[in-house]
């Protein structure tokens, strides 16, 4: 450690006059140094040629301890340091005015240092010892009012200082709290991003595979058939080449943040409603609504259409979009599967399932509903505000 690291007024102990404000160390070190020399020497100028050995034992005493307010950070040596000068000064003003110079400076130190009731104890060392020496020597009470001043002025300097320093420090506080909250905010986003993108993916890939798993079973089921024509062979492998494409379409769009999709519902639903060959009606007016709306909207409507491919092959399936003045509904309704449907990948996976569809939908602000229709099929709605 330098010597100026040494002798610099530490954070727990700033400096008390210009030294404290300037925020070089090496800077306040020499203006702190500087003020000690010139304190010493117009103090010492100050001392009748003869003075006694108490006198310059005194000074001695407050320059070592002004050196040792610099260069402790903590503990007891600081308050002694501060009691020491204090006592020092007010000895030294029994025969120099300027002595009061330490003891102002060891007042303010205190009260920049030490709470109120510490500061006033180890201030007091001051005035004591200047009463107890004019005492001693039958000079009392001499400059006793002018040391208890001085004392009084260099505390309310002190207490002014510290003020300053607790607010300073409070600030830099609030400053760290802030960043930091700042810090896990933008953490906590960017997990909250990485899971929608996941679940995005997780839906856009179960639902693909899921359709292209009924889509296949059915190409099985007519390849073993000896009656199918190669046309319709061929018509079934171009729908599921498309199926495969649509997914890979809703995997660059979920990467690239679907939430910036601006493509509107109704062309969302008709392109999903092509491909599970299903009717599309649409009422009201169309309008462009907020992205998480149309997006729970659009993954409910796509599993809905998912599972009825799944559960009730075979059945007529029908999606209703209506645009209402405060909201927004997609209801996808099956009617009843023939007796005869069976699909072998009934028992395949879902994509995320009506439990993932109403959380979904609750996300938004809406609300689900999935049940029996009158006709003996099965529908689900889908309302959201918007």
């Amino acid at each position: 450690m330098t010597i100026a690291a040494r002798l610099s007024p530490t954070p727990d102990h700033p400096g008390i006059g210009l030294s404290g404000l300037i925020p070089d160390p090496r800077a306040r070190t020499a203006v702190f140094l500087a003020g000690l020399g010139v304190s010493l020497w117009v103090t010492a100028s100050g001392l009748p040629r003869h003075t006694g050995i108490a006198a310059l034992a005194a000074l001695a005493l407050a320059g070592a301890a002004w050196l040792m307010l610099a260069a402790v950070n903590n503990g007891p040596l600081v308050p002694a340091a501060v009691a020491v000068m204090g006592t020092a000064g007010g000895v030294i003003a029994i025969t120099d005015q300027y002595g009061l110079i330490f003891a102002g400076v060891a007042a303010a130190s205190a009260a920049v240092t030490f709470g109120p009731l510490t500061a006033a104890v180890l201030t007091a060392a001051s005035p004591a010892a200047f009463a107890v020496t004019a005492a001693v020597q039958g000079m009392f009470p001499g400059r006793l009012l002018e040391a208890a001043t001085v004392c009084l002025a260099g505390m309310v300097a002190g207490v002014s200082r510290r003020a300053v320093i607790q607010r300073a420090r409070q600030a830099a506080l609030i400053a760290t709290a802030r960043q930091r909250a700042e810090v896990a905010s933008q953490q906590a986003m960017l997990a909250t991003e990485r899971i929608r993108l996941g679940r995005e993916l997780h839906d856009v890939l179960a639902h693909t595979l899921g359709a292209l798993s009924i889509q296949l079973t059915a190409l099985d089921t007519l390849a073993r058939n000896d009656g199918t024509g190669r046309e319709e062979l061929l018509t079934q492998i171009e729908r599921s080449h498309q199926l495969v494409g649509a997914g890979l379409d809703e995997a660059r769009q979920a990467v690239r943040a679907l939430r910036e999709d601006t493509t509107p519902l109704a062309g969302q639903l008709e392109r999903l409603c092509a491909l599970h060959s299903a009717g599309l009606e649409v009422s009201g007016t169309p309008r462009q609504i907020r992205a998480e709306a149309r997006l729970a909207l659009y993954r409910a409507a796509q599993e809905a259409l998912t599972n009825a491919a799944r559960h009730s092959a075979g059945a007529e399936v029908s999606v209703r979009l209506a645009f209402g003045s405060g909201e927004v509904t997609v209801s996808v309704l099956n009617s009843r599967p023939r007796p005869a449907a069976h699909s072998r990948s009934s028992g395949a996976g879902g994509g995320y399932g009506l439990r993932g569809m109403r959380e979904r939908v609750l996300q938004a602000g809406g609300q689900l509903q999935a049940g029996p229709a009158d006709d003996g099929g099965w529908q689900v709605t889908a309302r959201i505000p918007a």
